[in-house]
């Protein structure tokens, strides 16, 4: 089972920074989730909410958000400073899909980043354009085990990422047995994490880290 630090490594400091995701790799992350979103000029800023700084962020340009909130980085600056030290779960929040691809692509990372979102149509653009790359469906919702295998086949994704109470023993063997790995979030419970780990689970996303890794042990 692999163990993903929850946005850019909760914990180690401020929500999907820099500095946060700088002091993760140091202490011995070795994958991070973070979140990205497009601002109104394209650029692709690292966020997990909608706003910042008090600013809509599809709807603002860079450089004003930069004003108002400047340890929020760009997807260039982590993948700058960070790729090939750590690797990444990056979900798709409101971006375009081709520039994401071609910025991970840019720093050689492409087929070694999972890219997830909530949005089928984001993840399904995403696999047409960069057909090698990994991929991830998210689910938040108890859709029946059915459909959630049904929707992430549909779009060609490897993974499917449901919230960790949706999940049950059936939903990750069928999954398996369809080809497909099952990332859990957003797991900090022992028992939960014990659970998840004898069905099989492939990897999870937590915000407590090495309390999870030790579990392995």
């Amino acid at each position: 089972m692999k163990i993903i630090a929850h946005r850019g490594g909760r914990g180690f400091g401020a929500d999907n920074t820099l500095e946060a995701m700088e002091k993760a790799v140091r202490a011995g992350v070795r994958m991070i989730e973070t979140d990205v979103r497009s601002t109104v000029d394209g650029r692709l800023l690292i966020c997990h909410d909608g706003t910042v700084g008090g600013r809509v962020i599809r709807h603002t340009p860079y450089d004003e958000i930069k004003k108002h909130a400047p340890d929020r980085p760009l997807l260039d600056d982590i993948l700058e400073r960070l790729a090939g030290w750590v690797a990444f779960n990056l979900e798709i929040k409101c971006a375009n899909a081709r520039d994401t691809g071609e910025t991970l692509e840019a720093y050689g990372i492409l087929n070694d980043t999972v890219v997830t979102s909530f949005n089928r149509d984001i993840v399904r653009e995403y696999k047409h354009n960069y057909p090698t790359a990994p991929t991830g469906q998210l689910y938040r919702m108890p859709y029946g085990n059915e459909r959630k295998l049904h929707r992430a086949l549909d779009i060609g994704a490897e993974f499917i990422a449901p919230h960790c109470s949706t999940i049950d023993e059936d939903l990750v063997r069928r999954a398996h047995e369809s080809g497909l790995k099952v990332i859990a979030w957003t797991v900090n419970d022992e028992d939960e994490f014990s659970r998840l780990y004898g069905w099989g689970v492939d990897a999870i996303i937590t915000d407590h880290y090495f309390k999870m890794r030790d579990l392995l042990k």
